[in-house]
């Protein structure tokens, strides 16, 4: 199992949902908004001097569709490359209740 962190510019949410659809995720994420922070292409605060704001998908998935969905979102990345895409994969949780 794998974890997937997807952390954007709430401009291109809708986008990212197509992506977690058309690889057969999109039930099954954990999503937060607003998120704030700083990074290479600006603030996102929320604020009246900084308005944009974030989004993070936090997702537990096989290291197939995890591939799969780095693939796109590396599109996504080129498609959009104003609004801020970060991606993180690593190891998921060992065990659950």
């Amino acid at each position: 199992m794998k974890r997937l962190e997807i952390i954007a510019n709430q401009a291109i949410e809708e986008d990212i949902i197509d992506v977690l659809d058309s690889s057969g995720y999109g039930e099954s994420f954990t999503y937060l908004h607003p998120v704030f922070g700083r990074g290479r292409k600006g603030r996102r605060e929320g604020s009246a001097v900084w308005p944009e704001t974030n989004v993070m998908f936090l997702i537990y998935i096989d290291s197939e569709h995890a591939a799969q969905i780095m693939t796109k979102m590396g599109e996504l990345k080129k498609k959009f490359p104003q609004e801020g895409i970060k991606c993180w994969l690593g190891d998921g949780p060992q065990e659950t209740i």
